[in-house]
């Protein structure tokens, strides 16, 4: 359970107790390896392949939903997110970045609390299961798009990614999904800052419309591609943000 405190009487008391905060345990998702013609999403380690339903190729392999189903073994550890954000900003941003942050994360903090205050360890699992599955139809969905697209979790860490943003940005897949890679880290510091701001007024706004902005992506080479994009923010059955869908365009001068 995401029990991250977020106090707003002070920056070092948030990202203090925010680092102190404990975890659930990881969930059954060992890495993260491409697939399919336009996108990447986790790697699934069960052997188990249904015959009806949804599938997905993996190169060699069909993927089924009773296959994304039963690599969710444990609820997902969304605090080890939370923790690696607070040391990213500590060590790469300034203060003013860090309380900037510190005061987005603190506007729904309330509002998760609230949302898991009763769910069990079962209703976790049961969302880890539902947002694997989701990604089987957002693999295919965004292979046909065309859009350089980008799905993350609420803490930031991607989990799916579209050929064309590999294109766009020079990423390879596997250097943004073979380890954990959290979409901030792709973004100029005042860009990331902002998008924290953007996702705190909207994540518990109960719509499902489409947040607007620009930003600046940064290349493996450090080149700068400025974009428009958008992001869209979808919960799961409990109303807890879920995954968030980001398309980006580039902006050309």
């Amino acid at each position: 359970m995401d029990d991250i405190l977020f106090p707003t009487h002070s920056v070092g008391t948030l990202s203090s107790a925010i680092l102190q905060s404990s975890s659930t345990p990881p969930s059954g998702i060992s890495s993260m390896l491409p697939y399919g013609e336009g996108a990447v999403v986790a790697k699934i380690t069960s052997p188990m392949a249904g015959a009806s339903g949804t599938t997905v190729k993996r190169r060699n392999q069909i993927v089924t939903p009773e296959m994304a189903y039963a690599s969710a073994t444990k609820p997902f550890s969304y605090a080890e997110g939370y923790h690696y954000l607070i040391n990213y900003v500590r060590q790469k941003m300034g203060r003013e970045d860090l309380m900037r942050i510190s005061r987005a994360l603190a506007l729904f903090r309330p509002s998760v609390l609230a949302s898991m205050m009763n769910l069990t360890e079962d209703d976790l699992l049961f969302t880890e299961k539902c947002l694997q599955r989701t990604l089987l139809e957002y693999e295919k969905l965004i292979s046909y798009s065309g859009t350089p697209t980008v799905v993350w979790r609420r803490t930031g860490e991607i989990a799916l990614v579209g050929k064309e943003f590999s294109l766009l940005t020079q990423w390879s897949r596997e250097a943004l999904l073979n380890k954990k890679t959290y979409v901030y880290e792709l973004m100029s510091h005042a860009s990331a800052v902002e998008y924290w701001e953007k996702y705190a007024l909207h994540a518990f706004d109960n719509t499902d419309s489409a947040v607007y902005s620009s930003c600046i992506l940064i290349s493996p080479t450090k080149r700068l591609v400025p974009c428009t994009f958008c992001f869209t923010i979808k919960r799961d059955i409990f109303d807890l943000p879920s995954v968030i869908v980001g398309n980006f365009l580039p902006i050309l001068s």
